[in-house]
This record gives structure tokens, sequence and C-alpha cells, in this order.
């Protein structure tokens, strides 16, 4: 639904976005801005490399960051039979640095967890950060020995939008912006509110915004079809 002005729908992203992937997002019918509450640093190999076992069954990602982090050091660590990746940009990063991966047909950590069941697994390694979403280890199980390591830290840049009801909408890519964002700030009833997945969106919920669109899948792509069908 097109604003009544007929002017572009304004959004922002409370995520830092490059301005090579803002100019990508932004075209003649929107208008993008950048609006961080998080900032992500990642830890130096030498903190947690120590943590990792000599013999593994698997290894799990769950976001890009991790990737990321981890791959100055892919093949020093032993790659193990199973690499499984949660969401197809997470598989997509490691498939580029030569790792086969396995994916849930849902990208959430329950249907991991489902999926890993039906092997024979015993050492398991999640590399992740600091405000990991799940508890993986509950998931899987008493038989599956996990350790999870963070190889990056998400910090929140809680902070008060003065500007705020110049949008039209506001667009969260994880819980964690949430949290940060909903501390000095809130949504009016007039903004639209769009999740990049049902574990944000929940999180969204949770703090009122109830009127949240979440894409059919949890990629940026599908993310700006979603918006551009709203408004379009």
């Amino acid at each position: 639904m097109l604003p009544m002005n007929n002017k572009k729908p304004k959004i922002v992203f409370t995520t830092q976005l490059s301005e090579e992937k803002r100019g990508w997002l932004e075209n003649s019918q929107f208008l993008i801005e950048s609006e961080p509450f998080i900032v992500i640093e990642y830890s130096m190999p030498a903190l947690w490399r120590s943590q990792v076992p000599e013999k593994m069954d698997a290894w799990i990602f769950t976001s890009k960051k991790a990737v990321k982090a981890v791959s100055p050091l892919i093949n020093d660590l032993g790659i193990p039979k199973y690499v499984f990746a949660v969401g197809s940009k997470t598989a997509e990063m490691l498939e580029e640095i030569g790792i086969k991966v396995t994916i849930p047909e849902e990208y959430n950590a329950r249907a991991l967890a489902a999926m890993m069941k039906e092997l024979d697994l015993n050492e398991v390694v999640h590399f992740c950060g600091n405000l990991k979403a799940a508890d993986l280890g509950k998931l899987l199980g008493d038989g599956v020995n996990l350790t999870s390591i963070e190889v990056y830290e998400t910090k929140l840049t809680e902070h008060k939008m003065d500007d705020l009801e110049n949008f039209d909408s506001i667009v969260f890519m994880s819980p964690s912006a949430v949290r940060s964002f909903i501390k000095q700030n809130s949504v009016n009833g007039n903004m639209q509110v769009f999740c990049i997945g049902p574990t944000t969106r929940e999180a969204a919920q949770e703090a009122g915004m109830q009127n949240s669109i979440i894409p059919e899948y949890a990629t940026m792509d599908s993310l700006m079809e979603s918006i551009q069908d709203f408004y379009f």
C-alpha cells in the first residue's frame, strides 16, 4: 500500500548497511536508511582455537558472521564429515570456501536438530556468537556432546531515534536488534514492521509489535520482495 502522499516509502534498517548494500537495496521505489542498534566484534582466533576438539563428527554454523570468523583457520581445524548450516546465505558462504554443506529444509534450529538426530553424531561443534538464539544442546539430546564456541560478540548499541516518525517502515534483522531498539524506542501503529525470519518476529511480537511481516525465505532478496509486495 503506497503512502497516501505518493512519496517513496522511507525504510530504516536497524543494522549496519554498507554504502554498496544500501545502494543495491535502494531503487526508484524506496528510500533506505541504516540505523545500527548492534555492532559485531570478531574474536581473535587465539582466544578460541584451543577450545576446538581434535576429533569432531560435525560443525554447525548458524550465521554468516560465524563463517567469517572461522574461515581464516578453516583448513587447519580438520574439516569433519558433516558441516551444517542454517540459512542459504550461510551455506553459500561456506561453499565459496570449498566446504560441502548440509542444510535443513526449514531455516531454524529445531529443523536442524531433527535432521542431525537421524545421523550417528557424538562430537559436534557449534561456531556461534554470544547471543545465540537457541539451545542446540537441549534440542539434540543427551546422546550428542555439543561444544559451543563463541567466535564473535554482538553488542547492543541502544539509543534514541529522534527521527523515527519520519519512516514508513522499520526492518529488524535479528532478535538482538529488536531488544536493543526497544530499550529507548517504540513503534507507533502507523509504522510497518518487517523481520528477516520467525525468531526475529517472535522477539518483535514479544515487544508489542504485532503487525510484523516476514519473507518466505530468510534472505535479503526475499525480504525486499516482501517489502515490495506490501507497498506495491
